[in-house]
């Protein structure tokens, strides 16, 4: 893609952005919510009472001529008793203030109970359409985000390299590749990529792993095929992408059991691997236990993964699950959000919690406790969200596990009897250790889960 394209298509993602970020303040331009009936609400069942009952009554002349004031009293008094009361009244106390001056009196507190639930459910489901469009909003505001990001691009065009090209083809020719193009890109924190368009004659294949270690030679770093990608080059041609290998690699490793007498667990996890150097471990608490409560969290963790694999950072995926979870929401359910991202280029790990236990690092005979106030995801319209920042060194191991371990141990001394666990399981396999770990945690309960119980653990390694 030339450069003129490039520039056009970068403009359409961002006229595309700037019209999403239009829609989400159209969205935003939106009243307050209401806590109590206001005035005008108190007026309006004011008038309806008075259309309801005393329309068709043969005091109307008496009370709203002659002693309108008294009535238009009686009445304000009795929607003020309503409205200050924080129980439901008694129709008969309601009754009360009319003194007995009204004949139709049970029926007049009758009806402007009624009135009162009408405007207060109504009041709620307004507050409730309000926090749906700014939800909404959210979700518009979002997705102009990661346009303007892709607009961006992470990865930028090198500065061409007519030598190393040379190179290249004159290499590739002598495995009999027919080079079409060589791409070099950089990323945003200096590490390269390289596209190579290429085909052979028909019938001969060549191993892409062979063209990794010929670039490799020529350029200096370690270059390897891209998650994926296609294992050999063949007579199609095809764009295979090549990128500077990690510094570190990880492995994980995860243990569960469900509550007693549940068919299945509430917790759900997933362990994403990314293109660009990032591995992202992921874990969702829902409420309760059992199947439902796994839906919930599926639901969530199933969220997670699409909006990391279409380009979201970490953060403006838990920002989208918040808001969907805000729209979905019908019955008072939720979920909470662990997620642990770490670079594995330099190290850098990022954790971020809605409502999620604590989570562990484990270093050379010492713990380290990142916890967190936040709630879980679809509470509130903003997403609650506590991020916390660390650089993992070689042989660390990060421990992420669902409130049903911590909560199976004595409360005063949950959080050092979990670290003593942690330190005296001495395996460094991911999987061995987070088995070991839970069975410790269930000898505190005889051996019966009283919630879903997951651990789920990454040990991390210098290459």
């Amino acid at each position: 893609m030339g450069e003129w394209e490039r520039t056009a298509e970068m403009g359409r993602l961002e006229r595309c952005a700037e019209s999403f970020w239009s829609l989400s303040e159209i969205f935003q331009c939106l009243p307050s919510k209401k806590e109590t009936l206001d005035d005008g609400d108190l007026q309006e069942i004011y008038e309806t009472v008075r259309g309801n009952v005393c329309e068709n009554c043969g005091k109307r002349d008496v009370c709203w001529g002659r002693d309108i004031q008294k009535t238009s009293r009686m009445i304000y008094d009795m929607l003020e008793e309503i409205s200050g009361s924080q129980t439901e009244l008694s129709n008969s106390s309601i009754y009360g203030k009319t003194g007995g001056r009204c004949i139709k009196g049970r029926q007049l507190a009758e009806e402007m109970k009624n009135c009162f639930s009408r405007a207060r459910r109504d009041m709620m489901w307004r507050n409730r359409m309000l926090e749906n469009r700014a939800a909404m909003a959210g979700q518009l505001q979002e997705t102009a985000r990661i346009m303007q990001e892709i607009a961006c691009t992470s990865f930028t065009e090198g500065e061409t390299d007519a030598a190393f090209e040379r190179k290249v083809k004159y290499r590739l020719a002598l495995l009999r590749i027919r080079t079409k193009s060589i791409r070099l890109l950089k990323g945003s924190q200096g590490y390269e990529r390289i596209v190579l368009t290429a085909n052979t004659p028909k019938g001969h294949c060549v191993p892409v792993k062979t063209v990794a270690e010929i670039l490799t030679e020529l350029r200096g770093r370690r270059m390897v095929p891209e998650r994926d990608s296609r294992l050999t080059i063949g007579h199609e041609p095809n764009s295979i992408h090549f990128v500077e290998e990690t510094n570190y690699y990880m492995l994980t490793g995860t243990a569960q059991e469900a509550a007693y007498g549940q068919p299945s667990s509430g917790d759900n996890f997933a362990v994403l691997t990314g293109n660009h150097g990032q591995v992202v471990l992921g874990l969702s608490d829902g409420m309760g236990t059992g199947p439902e409560a796994g839906e919930e969290s599926r639901i969530v963790i199933e969220l997670l993964e699409q909006f990391l694999g279409a380009g979201f950072s970490a953060e403006a995926a838990v920002r989208m699950i918040n808001s969907a979870m805000v729209l979905k929401r019908g019955m008072e359910r939720f979920s909470t959000l662990d997620i642990c991202g770490i670079n594995l280029y330099n190290g850098k790990c990022e954790f971020m919690k809605a409502g999620a236990a604590a989570t562990f690092i484990r270093r050379s005979g010492w713990v380290e406790t990142i916890t967190s106030e936040s709630l879980p995801v679809g509470i509130l319209r903003e997403a609650d969200i506590e991020c916390t920042r660390r650089t993992l060194e070689h042989g660390d191991m990060i421990i992420m596990m669902s409130d049903g371990i911590i909560d199976a141990l004595p409360p005063d001394e949950a959080g050092e009897i979990i670290k003593c666990l942690i330190l005296r399981t001495e395996t460094e396999n991911p999987a061995e250790f987070s088995r070991c770990l839970l069975d410790e945690v269930l000898e505190f309960t005889d051996g019966i889960p009283r919630d879903d119980m997951t651990v789920l653990a990454g040990g991390f390694w210098k290459k």
